[in-house]
């Protein structure tokens, strides 16, 4: 063993690197270089795996599901709740609509109860008459709403149209502006859909004819519009469900005619047109016997004019 004093000097660095003195052989590592993407690829959002894929799916059909409960529930109860006792409804619950109440148990129940509380009244029903009354006057005489212009304007136009090719009731109207015989309007001096409104309007015989026309057509057109009405709430209705958002289900209002209250406004309906088809024949037959009187009384003046 050599003495201290020959240790090598690098003895005494155990870190040293002996590749300084001897070719040791080493292994070389080649790094990978990222390929550059293009900012289509980049901004991609990565395939769901297939657990996620299926998950994804199992929601869709259970919110598909839900949906064909909730559309099965609206005509039920469209049908049925003004004679509907909670005993039947119970068992039409338990026997149909598992997933609404797996979802909230009391949910059924919240929506009959609502469903219950919005009822429609006279004017709402008249307002909807005569509403629909115009658009299928519009249908009937293939009217082509002008474009570019406010639905205000529009309104100007179409009723302004309408009742000019009427002569007779132009006649009977000539200083005034048919402007007010647009419906609904806020600012109008003729507060629309009371009965001066209602009397004004069927003084038109142009429109009385189209009244006898669509009340033909007034069922049909009621049940169809409420299909869509139906479909439009089962829609909006599934998205407050599936948020968990039930509060708001308190204060829905946009829900479809009960049947019995279709019924009430096709009676309306022809009870309108009866009504007021029937003062403006009586009106004119008055105005015919006061001329007949005033002729009558010319004449016996006359006569005893002669005489003396």
């Amino acid at each position: 063993m050599l003495p201290l004093s020959y240790v090598p000097s690098y003895m005494n660095y155990p870190q040293l690197n002996l590749q300084q003195f001897y070719m040791l052989p080493t292994t070389t590592y080649t790094l990978q270089t990222l390929k550059k993407q293009t900012r289509d690829q980049a901004s991609q959002f990565p395939e769901p795996s297939l657990f996620e894929s299926q998950l994804i799916n199992n929601n869709m059909k259970f919110e598909e599901a839900a949906e064909k409960e909730l559309k099965m529930l609206l005509k039920y109860l469209s049908k049925h709740i003004s004679l509907l006792k909670d005993s039947i409804f119970d068992k039409f619950v338990f026997e149909n609509l598992k997933i609404l109440s797996s979802l909230q148990k009391d949910l059924p129940n919240m929506i009959k109860q609502r469903y219950i509380l919005i009822n429609k009244t006279k004017e709402e029903m008249t307002k909807f008459i005569i509403r629909r009354c115009f658009l299928f006057i519009k249908s009937e005489i293939d009217y082509k709403e002008k474009e570019g212009i406010t639905a205000e304007e529009r309104d100007k136009i179409f009723y302004n149209s309408f009742f000019s090719d009427d002569q007779e009731f132009m006649k009977s109207h000539q200083q005034e502006s048919f402007d007010d015989m647009i419906p609904f309007r806020k600012d109008s001096k003729m507060k629309t859909m009371n009965d001066i409104y209602l009397k004004r309007l069927f003084e038109s015989k142009r429109f009385s004819k189209y009244y006898a026309q669509f009340l033909i057509q007034f069922k049909n057109i009621c049940l169809n519009e409420n299909e869509e009405k139906l479909e439009n709430m089962t829609k909006q209705l599934i998205k407050i469900i599936m948020a968990r958002d039930y509060e708001k289900i308190k204060t829905y209002k946009r829900f479809p005619w009960k049947d019995h209250e279709l019924i009430k406004c096709e009676e309306r309906a022809k009870g309108l047109f009866s009504k007021y088809s029937n003062f403006h024949i009586n009106r004119c037959k008055n105005k015919y016997l006061s001329k007949c009187d005033s002729h009558k009384s010319d004449f016996v003046e006359k006569s005893s004019e002669s005489q003396n």
